[in-house]
């Protein structure tokens, strides 16, 4: 007969066999990932970490340039570092994926005007790695018309608030005054009057008026005066008498070089390739020992120290070099000769030059001038006028009228070309020659004023405070049934 009870507790045997078993299913586990599991490379993520950073920069640079901080010329930058922002607390200190802080006077911001629109840059620079973006600002309140983009439609964005009110418990402080005092804020005043007298001033004033006298011209004289006659060269024609031309054969000279093609040397520039080899030294990573595998969310990875050593890189080029060197070039060479030849020449005909019958000359040939003694009849200087010509010239001198000066308006006085008037005013006006004196109508007062400190007497009270929030329900306060529209962001579609 079997029984189905066991009896409680185990055996050494049962316990070992259990910890071999764990013991393999370990080591089988540890051989399956370093097995299958590929190293696991983190680059998209450190990449991700500058994107995000060059993405917070570059929306709290645009949060930061509002209307007043625009350039306003097109062509015109403003910038902005990323020291600059940090201290103006527009971002956090950004660090790099080795926890290094990025640069902050190379990283920065530039906004700057187009024709239509702006143009925002953001360039970031964090340890070895450096980029930069560019974003168009076009439909944005930049624009002075609210929409510089025509393609895009901009509308502002309304937003519904309720108000709110929370009764709280507080003390109240109530201020009073004795009797003939006035409470302003804190304190009592009381203005009491010292002194008072008129305000009522009357002044005296001559005033000179003037205005320009009339002018009145007198009667104008005629008087004739004396011709002035006087003898005159004029010059006249002169007489030129020319005879033919004629022709002779006469023996010329002439011209007959002969010429050639002939080799000269010269020194001339030439050039020839030579290698040229420069020797630089670079930077080379390794890895140096202290290895060590990670467990990683994507399997194990071999982590070592990373060392730098220097190698040496040679580059050689071509390079053109100049150098003198002899050329020869074809020149012409010239041989003078001189041969003769028979030509007819024209022998131009004599001229004669003289001058009419009763002409006195200067000059001979080519240079002779005629002349001929004329008289000449003209009025003497300050002549007003004059009739006929020649011997018929008669002149006349015109003397003006005496010129004076009147004053149509007989109340003024003449004085030169100018009339003059005098005249005197009264006028009354209201004024305190004392500055501590304060005009009241048609008096001058003088106040003295007393400042006390009024009697404070607190007082448990209960009063609302009141709140403006778009949410529908706000914890603590209860709604008052009052509503408001007000604006919100600008959206583009």
């Amino acid at each position: 007969m079997y029984s189905n009870e066991r009896k409680n507790g185990f055996s050494i045997l049962d316990l070992l066999v259990k910890i071999i078993f764990a013991g393999v299913f370990i080591f089988i586990l540890i051989w399956l990932f370093n097995k299958k599991m590929p190293d696991v490379n983190m680059t998209p993520f450190y990449s991700n970490v500058f994107r995000e950073n060059i993405k917070y920069m570059q929306e709290a640079g645009e949060n930061y340039f509002t209307d007043d901080k625009m350039p306003s010329e097109v062509g015109e930058s403003i910038k902005l570092t990323l020291q600059e922002m940090e201290a103006k607390n527009l971002v956090l200190p950004f660090v790099d994926k080795d926890g290094k802080a990025c640069d902050k006077n190379a990283s920065y911001v530039t906004i700057t005007k187009l024709e239509s629109g702006y143009e925002l840059k953001t360039f970031l620079v964090c340890g070895k790695e450096s980029n930069y973006t560019v974003k168009t600002l076009g439909c944005h309140t930049y624009c002075p018309t609210g929409n510089c983009n025509q393609e895009k439609s901009c509308s502002i964005a309304k937003i519904t608030e309720y108000q709110y009110k929370k009764l709280v418990n507080g003390s109240k402080t109530k201020y009073s005054c004795a009797k003939g005092y006035t409470l302003k804020g804190k304190y009592c005043y009381k203005t009491t009057l010292l002194d008072s007298k008129s305000a009522v001033t009357t002044t005296t004033e001559t005033v000179t008026l003037k205005k320009a006298a009339k002018m009145v011209r007198g009667e104008a004289k005629l008087t004739k005066l004396d011709t002035i006659v006087t003898s005159k060269k004029v010059e006249v024609a002169v007489i030129k008498t020319t005879t033919p031309d004629t022709t002779k054969t006469e023996r010329k000279a002439y011209d007959c070089s002969t010429t050639e093609k002939v080799k000269e040397p010269y020194q001339c520039k030439k050039t020839k390739t030579e290698k040229e080899c420069t020797t630089k030294y670079n930077q080379e990573p390794y890895e140096c020992g202290n290895c060590k595998t990670v467990l990683t969310s994507s399997g194990n990875k071999k982590v070592c120290d990373i060392c730098y050593r220097t190698i040496e890189v040679q580059s050689c080029k071509d390079v053109e070099k100049t150098y003198t060197d002899t050329c020869y070039r074809e020149v012409t060479k010239t041989t003078p000769k001189t041969c003769y030849k028979d030509v007819k020449v024209t022998v131009p005909g004599t001229t004669t030059y003289k001058c009419p019958a009763g002409a006195d000359s200067t000059g001979t040939g080519a240079n002779m001038k005629c002349y001929k003694t004329q008289k000449v009849y003209s009025c003497p200087s300050g002549t007003g006028a004059q009739e006929g010509s020649g011997a018929n010239l008669k002149c006349y001198k015109v003397t003006e009228g005496k010129i004076s000066y009147i004053c149509e308006d007989k109340t003024y006085k003449l004085d030169g070309k100018t009339c003059i008037k005098t005249i005197t005013t009264t006028s009354t006006h209201k004024e305190c020659k004392d500055k501590k004196y304060k005009l009241v109508g048609n008096k001058c007062n003088l106040y003295k004023t007393t400042k006390v400190k009024a009697t404070a007497k607190k007082s448990k009270s209960s009063y609302y405070i009141y709140k403006w929030s778009e949410q529908t329900s706000l914890s603590g306060y209860t709604k008052t049934g009052e509503t408001r529209v007000v604006n919100g962001k600008e959206v583009c579609e």
